[in-house]
């Protein structure tokens, strides 16, 4: 983790009025606290969802949905405007871009009535990934998270060994009881 880590990108004043603005709002707390409510919030809305759900439902949700989807453009457009080049540098400004772009193009996909088969389904249902934004709010979280991520090839090879033990037993088993017929 030491030889991945870089150093933190510093803002310097640009002299643009609008610029320097945007970054006091990106950086202000109470903007992140109505974001991390608005992902909450949008979060309980998305698990509203349930097969043969009343119409009168769907009929609030989705304009919900609409405005949440236009709150995170915003807080995009507000830390691009403030941050420029630089807010393609942090991977969760990366997740963040990407959620917003497939959250308006399953939109716009069940808008205009397109159905790409499952993968809308997909699109539609990767807005819930925006959860994961907690992770960088909370730093036990992070820690957790990060410990996940670096031990997941080791966490894959204890499947893979564990795959292999059922394997050879249910070879064993085969080949032992494979020759008993069908009885009562």
């Amino acid at each position: 983790m030491c030889y991945k880590s870089q150093p933190l990108v510093k803002f310097s004043s640009t002299g643009s009025v609008f610029r320097d603005k945007c970054h006091e709002i990106a950086t202000y707390w109470l903007f992140e606290h109505f974001i991390f409510g608005c992902i909450v919030v949008n979060t309980l809305c998305l698990a509203l969802t349930w097969y043969d759900e009343p119409e009168y439902l769907e009929g609030i949700l989705q304009p919900v949905n609409f405005a949440f989807n236009i709150a995170y453009t915003i807080e995009a457009g507000i830390k691009l405007t403030a941050f420029g080049t630089d807010y393609f540098r942090d991977g969760w400004n990366k997740f963040d871009i990407t959620i917003v772009m497939a959250a308006w193009l399953g939109m716009l996909a069940s808008k205009f009535g397109l159905e790409i088969g499952d993968s809308t389904t997909v699109i539609r249902s990767f807005r819930i990934s925006r959860i994961f934004k907690i992770i960088k709010k909370y730093k036990d979280l992070r820690i957790l998270f990060n410990t996940f991520i670096d031990a997941f090839p080791q966490l894959t090879n204890v499947g893979l060994l564990l795959f292999l033990f059922l394997f050879l037993y249910s070879v064993m088993g085969v080949f032992a009881f494979g020759g008993v017929k069908l009885q009562d």
